[in-house]
């Protein structure tokens, strides 16, 4: 699927967490999603298949969240590792 696609497609599933502050969770990706595009109502990190951190300090070794991320492809992935420095509602629509 080409991702400007995505931009204007409606989304086959959706999933919505509510974050506590500075709270690390874990997301499982619905099976067979091939794209996800990500909205927060605060700024968030998100990892793939590994833990999301805040960063307190400088990261030089590659092992960095990215921060409000838009449309990603998540063929392969698994999970997303997620936080918010903040209290924040973060969606993430999934397309297959």
């Amino acid at each position: 699927m080409n991702k400007k696609l995505v931009e204007y497609m409606w989304s086959d599933y959706i999933d919505v967490r509510v974050l506590a502050a500075n709270t690390a969770e874990v997301h499982t990706l619905p099976d067979g999603v091939r794209w996800v595009t990500f909205s927060g109502t605060d700024d968030f990190y998100v990892r793939p298949d590994a833990a999301a951190a805040v960063p307190g300090d400088d990261i030089i070794d590659g092992t960095g969240s990215h921060l409000n991320p838009h449309h990603r492809n998540c063929e392969g992935i698994t999970t997303f590792g997620i936080i918010a420095p903040r209290i924040c509602v973060v969606t993430m629509e999934f397309y297959s």
